[in-house]
């Protein structure tokens, strides 16, 4: 086992001996009192003595020693300079920048005193000081932002990447991270995370309109009256498989934007919109009254088996007008939704997996997972459990 040697100060080795000299004591007794060994307190009782007996000589002695020591730590201390300018010169470049010098301070602190690197390298200390300051505050930022990277990452991973800047921005708010839109958006670009965009939808011309029924316009493009069960709205759209098209009709709430019924069916037919319909008049407790149902001009809309249905249901028929796509933009912007960010994304084998897969994203996400702007970035199930319940409501976008 290894000891470390005992350093002993000159004035401690003066003292030591005063203990033997001043009060005659034996040299064994106080060497054993002080834990020293015998010869060196003897040693230190002679020195002592001598310079009793010559206090000029010893004074000069110890001058000379004095001397000696400063010289050792001059010399020490120009070899410490000369091994950090060393290491500067191998690592700074001839006019190297303020900010590399600092950058040498650092990594060399602990070996070199800081006031002395900045002498030697021609910065000042307070500077150097300053300068950590700022990478300090740098350094939380890059944490910052890459925590917020991560939680920006996993909102949109979570939409299965369909959302942007504005339905992330929302997604963090609900769980308690209050960031700008700007903000999001900025870490979306860092990472390289698109939302999907629906196509630029482009009307075609309005056609001559030529009335095949009695059925009027009760809407006028004024879907959202702020109450659920005012207006329903409804369409057909057709999807393609590997076995051919498989047509899918839906019916939503226009106030909530829920998807109430839906069929999916090989043929487009009326029957296909009834067992839609049907759906979600069950779906709302068989008891919704004053409903209007508007659609587009179709065949399967304005035929008088639907007719009969809704007669039978007590819900009122609406229609716009012949070739204005206008007059049921709010579902065709659905079908924009459901194509853009669900069904063009994959390949489907089966009208089959097509019907099954559609379903279960029309009930678990579109219904209660993803987030509308303009009922204020709630879910359709969550807009209509604030209306029923007397909440106040999400400020509405435009």
């Amino acid at each position: 086992m290894s000891t470390t040697r005992r350093k002993f100060t000159p004035e401690y080795r003066r003292e030591a001996a005063r203990l033997v000299i001043d009060t005659g004591r034996p040299v064994a007794p106080v060497a054993r009192e002080l834990g020293l060994g015998e010869q060196l307190l003897g040693r230190w009782v002679a020195q002592e003595r001598a310079r009793l007996a010559a206090p000029e000589e010893s004074a000069a002695a110890e001058a000379g020693n004095s001397e000696l020591e400063r010289l050792r730590r001059e010399n020490a201390q120009l070899r410490m300079d000369n091994e950090f300018l060393g290491k500067a010169a191998g690592l700074l470049r001839f006019q190297a920048a303020e900010s590399e010098c600092f950058e040498l301070m650092e990594a060399e602190k602990a070996n070199y005193p800081v006031q002395r690197m900045a002498r030697l390298l021609g910065v000042s200390r307070s500077g150097y000081y300053a300068w950590r300051r700022r990478s300090s505050e740098e350094s939380e930022r890059a944490i910052a932002r890459a925590e917020l990277d991560a939680k920006v990452r996993r909102a949109h991973a979570d939409s299965s990447g369909i959302y942007g800047a504005p339905r992330v921005q929302a997604a963090l708010a609900r769980n308690g991270t209050g960031v700008d839109r700007k903000t999001v958006a900025s870490s979306m670009r860092r990472q390289g995370l698109e939302g999907i965009s629906p196509r630029r939808f482009r009307p075609i011309a309005p056609i001559g309109e030529a009335r095949v029924h009695s059925i009027p316009d009760l809407v006028a493009r004024k879907w959202d009256t702020g109450a659920l069960d005012a207006v329903w709205i409804s369409d057909i759209t057709y999807l393609r498989t590997d076995e051919g098209w498989v047509y899918l009709c839906a019916v939503r709430d226009a106030c909530s934007r829920r998807v109430l019924g839906w069929a999916m069916d090989s043929t487009q037919t009326t029957a296909l919109v009834e067992r839609a319909l049907r759906m979600a008049y069950i779906l709302r407790g068989a008891g919704p009254t004053g409903v209007v149902f508007h659609a587009d001009r179709g065949t399967q809309y304005t035929s008088t088996q639907l007719n009969d249905v809704c007669t039978g249901l007590g819900i009122q028929q609406s229609v716009g007008r012949t070739g204005v796509c206008w007059d049921n933009a709010m579902q065709e912007s659905f079908w924009s939704t459901l194509k853009t960010e669900f069904y063009d994304r994959r390949r489907w084998a089966t009208r089959h997996d097509a019907i099954r897969a559609t379903g279960r994203w029309i009930e678990e996400f579109y219904n209660r997972a993803r987030l509308h702007s303009a009922i204020g970035y709630t879910t359709p199930v969550e807009h209509e459990r604030l209306l029923t319940t007397d909440k106040p409501q999400p400020a509405q976008a435009a």
